[in-house]
């Protein structure tokens, strides 16, 4: 009885330091804190839609409201999508579709800016660490781009 508490003590604290290990690493991290990132920018981005896309759009084509936008499958007319959900009747929303494409297209836009973004930031600090060195041309090591002598081959090297 005793061996088994122990077995399952000690499995318990090793399960414990594996999820430990798993949960912590830094790749997790990462992608923990980039779900919260683009959850915030899916708020965002759909603050943007309806609250300053939707309305000028809504009154270049007569004040129609996406939102609104619905049909019933069935004989019955309703005057309102509400009145409808009310009824119980089968209601396809394909406004509020509309609504979604747009906010995804706008989310992957930011997304691609943001990236394209981040991409040519990264790409000017590759170019400043590459000012500073040179390849040594006989070990092909990073050298310092004023160095007169391989720090890793002692190879003379040119100017």
């Amino acid at each position: 009885m005793k061996e088994e508490k122990k077995t399952l003590k000690t499995k318990v604290k090793t399960l414990g330091k594996e999820f430990k290990g798993f949960a912590f690493k830094g790749s997790m991290l990462d992608i923990a804190i980039g779900m919260m990132i683009g959850s915030a920018i899916t708020a965002v981005v759909n603050s943007l839609i309806k609250d300053i896309i939707n309305p000028p759009i809504a009154k270049l084509i007569s004040g129609m409201d996406f939102s609104q936008r619905y049909f019933v499958l069935g004989k019955n007319h309703f005057e309102s999508l509400q009145a409808a959900q009310e009824s119980g009747a089968v209601v396809i929303t394909y406004g509020n579709f509309i609504n979604a494409v747009i906010a995804f297209l706008l989310t992957a836009l930011v997304l691609f800016l943001l990236v394209s973004w981040v991409g040519k930031l990264n790409k000017k600090e590759d170019k400043k660490e590459e000012a500073k060195t040179k390849k040594c041309p006989y070990c092909k090591s990073d050298v310092h781009k004023d160095a007169t002598k391989c720090a890793f081959c002692t190879s003379e090297l040119k100017k």
